[in-house]
């Protein structure tokens, strides 16, 4: 390409998390290509996480899916639906933006606004919608985007099964990983033991981690009840949950919460909240767990591979894509604690070697296949291949 291309990527949620790290990752890769990346968020929340807040752009009322209240925030995505789509346009015309990327299929209103100016559209499809809901907005953003990228071969198959219009525009891209950042070799003994004190948890005792804002699709009750049963068998082993407490869903906070007290966990699960260091917080773990019920491309595993932490994932999304079950990880079904629980008492007891040699394999296998250079060269040629198909006088004049 012969020009820059810029990008307004358009993320609903401005609760820092996976898809997050994911894109701002991506986007610093791209832009060392001559390809600019603004973004704009959502914000459901007063309180805006992650790096560089205020070089962002949000906008309330963009999401019309709220658990909590949600009738009125129904009624304030309508009564805002019209001011954000023309804000959004006007956002468009001022930075020039050549593409409009959404993260999810229920993301619409940037994807109208692209309309408006005519830009094309990049659709992740990673969220997961009730059905109904999904077969009134698949159809919508199929027809709004030119591209539609899905983070695995399972997730295409089963979302395009007899949609071929949006087969026709469906392509695979997994998430992506600066391993540079997760390194296990960023950390040595001494940082890891004073984080271990900082925390509370003692330098020797088996320590299982889970990584996730806390929302029920994370299956962190399944997590603690997993933790009931490897606590039966290693009545040493402490259990950790970083991620932040959610305003949009305090029942499930206080779920939690009733669930430790009640198996008797008070003091072996730590709620961690939010932490800007993961890998950090990776370096400390003896067993990764993912024990989520719905995913598209968990980045965590990704992570927790890079830094050559054992990780047990439950079979949803892409996982078993990522993770190769008994070569790089252990696969369990969704759901289930007690499958949980055996994996991750067979890492703690099982023989040394063997588990070093599957860290070994798994964090190879993240620098081969998911290496944010690599995922950002596949997106790369998306972006570019849109701006050349479209119509020189309408690049010229920013249309």
């Amino acid at each position: 390409m012969d020009h820059q291309i810029r990008v307004l990527n358009c993320i609903s949620d401005s609760r820092f998390g996976g898809p997050h790290r994911r894109n701002f990752a991506t986007a610093e890769r791209l832009r060392a290509d001559h390809i600019e990346t603004l973004f704009l968020f959502g914000q459901k929340e007063d309180a805006v996480v992650g790096p560089d807040a205020s070089k962002h752009i949000y906008l309330k009322h963009l999401q019309f899916m709220r658990r909590r209240r949600p009738v009125l925030g129904l009624l304030l995505f309508l009564i805002f639906l019209p001011v954000n789509t023309l804000r959004i346009r006007k956002l468009i015309r001022d930075h020039r933006i050549d593409i409009v990327h959404i993260d999810g299929i229920a993301n619409v209103v940037p994807a109208l606004a692209a309309r408006l100016t005519r830009r094309p559209v990049v659709c992740h499809y990673n969220d997961h919608l009730p059905r109904l809901l999904e077969r009134f907005l698949v159809p919508m953003v199929a027809a709004l985007s030119a591209k539609i990228i899905v983070q695995g071969e399972k997730l295409r198959q089963s979302r395009t099964q007899g949609r071929p219009a949006l087969e026709r525009k469906t392509i695979v891209i997994y998430g992506g990983l600066d391993t540079r950042q997760f390194d296990p070799a960023r950390y040595d003994a001494q940082s890891r033991q004073q984080l271990r004190a900082e925390l509370g948890i003692a330098p020797t005792c088996p320590l299982i981690g889970a990584v996730g804002n806390l929302n029920p699709m994370k299956g962190h009750d399944i997590f603690i009840d997993a933790a009931r049963k490897v606590k039966a068998a290693m009545p040493d082993a402490r259990f950790i949950i970083v991620g932040r407490r959610l305003e949009t869903a305090p029942a499930w906070w206080q779920r939690l919460q009733r669930l430790t007290t009640e198996l008797g966990l008070q003091n072996d699960v730590i709620f961690a909240g939010f932490q800007e260091d993961i890998p950090a917080i990776l370096s400390i773990l003896d067993v990764f767990v993912l024990s989520s019920v719905a995913e598209s491309c968990p980045c965590a595993l990704l992570e927790a591979m890079a830094m050559k932490v054992p990780v047990v994932t439950t079979d949803v999304g892409a996982a078993a894509e990522l993770v190769i079950d008994g070569q790089t990880g252990r696969v369990v079904p969704a759901r289930d604690a007690g499958a949980i629980a055996q994996a991750v008492l067979a890492y703690l007891t099982g023989p040394a070697p063997q588990t070093e040699a599957m860290t070994e394999a798994a964090r190879k296998r993240v620098v081969t296949e998911f290496e944010i250079d690599r995922i950002a060269t596949q997106q790369r040629k998306v972006y570019e291949d849109l701006v050349s198909s479209r119509p020189v006088e309408n690049r010229a004049r920013g249309q």
